[in-house]
C-alpha cells in the first residue's frame, strides 16, 4: 500500500495570478463549476468546497494513505491551516532564509524529510504537484502496482499538447526512460521516443524515497551548513531529481492512455477548462465507479 503522500503546494502562483479578482494559493481554487472562486477568498474557508487540494486528500484517504504531508510556504500557511486539523494530514512549512526564491526541489526535500522523520526506515510514498486533477482510476492503478511489488514509478500520459509548461519524458521504453524536461528539441533528444507527458505524480518505494531525499539534499544543499551541488542549486525543480533516478535506472514509468482525464493548471485558461469541462467529466466517472463498486463486489 501507499503509506504516505507529499503534496507540493508552496508555489508562488506567478503564472496563474488572480482569478475573477481572487488571489490565493492555486490548489485551493474551487474546481466545481457551481463554486465561485470568491467562495475560497477568505483564509479558513479551505475545507468548504471541492478544490484541487481537497480532492487530493479525499483520494488519498480512499486508498488508505496513513499520512499526507502538505508542503506550504510561510505566507501560504494561513490558507492551508484548516487542512492541518484533519487526522493524518501534516502541514510542512518550507524554511527559506529571508526573501530567498527557491525551486520545487526545496519544497520536496522538506516533504521527504518530514516523511522520514515520521518513518525513518522509509515508506512507500506518493509525491504529487498540488495543481493537478485526474480521474480516480489513476490511484487504483498505482495501488495495484504497489501491491504487486513495483518499484519507483513516474506516471505519464501518452499524449502531448505542445504547451510550453508541458514536462515531457523521453527514452527507449517505459522500463527505460532517459530524459525529462520542458522544451527539449529533436537535437537534444537524439531520436529517443517521446513517451508522454509527466502527470506530476510519482510513486516511490521505501528505499527509493530515502535515495530521493539524499539526492535532493545534495542538489539543493542545506544552507548555511552544506553547499548545493545541483546545476541550479536551490532554484532546482524537482524534475531534476527524477532525471538522476532515470540515470541510476531506479525509476520506471506507469503509462496511461491519451484518453485519460487529467490536467495540470498552469494558466487561467487551464482553470476554466478544468471547471467547465474536465472536472464535470471526472465527477460523473467517479459517480459511476462508486455505483458499480457494490455490484462488482457482489459479482
Amino acid at each position: 500500500m501507499t503509506e504516505c503522500a507529499i503534496v507540493l503546494a508552496a508555489g508562488e502562483n506567478r503564472r496563474m495570478g488572480s482569478v475573477e479578482g481572487v488571489s490565493l494559493p492555486k490548489s485551493l481554487l474551487p474546481i466545481r463549476q457551481e463554486d465561485a472562486p470568491s467562495a475560497a477568498a477568505l483564509p479558513g474557508s479551505a475545507g468548504e468546497h471541492t478544490s484541487f487540494m481537497s480532492r487530493h486528500l479525499e483520494l488519498f484517504r480512499s486508498i488508505g494513505v496513513e499520512r499526507t504531508f502538505v508542503v506550504v510556504s510561510p505566507a501560504g500557511l494561513p490558507w492551508f491551516e484548516p487542512f492541518g486539523k484533519d487526522d493524518g494530514v501534516e502541514l510542512v512549512v518550507v524554511d527559506t532564509p529571508g526573501e530567498e526564491r527557491t525551486g520545487s526541489s526545496v519544497s520536496m526535500l522538506a516533504g521527504l524529510r518530514a516523511a522520514l522523520a515520521w518513518r525513518p526506515q522509509g515508506a512507500r510514498t506518493l509525491v504529487t504537484d498540488a495543481d493537478i486533477v485526474y480521474e480516480r482510476g489513476v490511484l487504483d492503478r498505482i495501488v495495484a502496482e504497489s501491491a504487486a511489488g513495483a518499484g519507483a514509478r513516474l506516471s505519464v500520459v501518452k499524449r502531448v499538447s505542445g504547451d510550453s509548461e508541458e514536462v515531457r519524458v523521453y527514452g527507449l521504453s517505459a522500463d527505460q526512460p532517459l530524459l525529462i524536461g520542458k522544451g527539449m528539441t529533436d537535437a537534444m533528444t537524439q531520436g529517443l521516443s517521446l513517451l508522454g507527458e509527466s502527470l506530476g505524480l510519482i510513486a516511490l518505494d521505501a528505499s527509493t524515497a530515502k535515495l530521493a531525499a539524499e539526492i535532493t539534499e545534495w542538489i539543493v544543499g542545506d544552507p548555511p551548513e552544506r553547499r548545493p551541488y545541483g546545476y541550479s542549486g536551490r532554484l532546482s525543480e524537482h524534475e531534476e531529481v527524477w532525471q538522476y533516478l532515470f540515470t541510476l535506472g531506479v525509476l520506471e514509468l506507469t503509462e496511461f492512455p491519451g484518453s485519460l482525464l487529467f490536467s495540470e493548471c498552469d494558466f487561467p485558461e487551464d482553470y476554466r477548462a478544468i471547471r467547465e469541462g474536465l472536472f464535470p467529466q471526472i465527477a460523473r466517472g467517479d459517480e459511476l465507479k462508486e455505483k458499480a463498486g457494490p455490484l462488482l463486489r457482489r459479482g
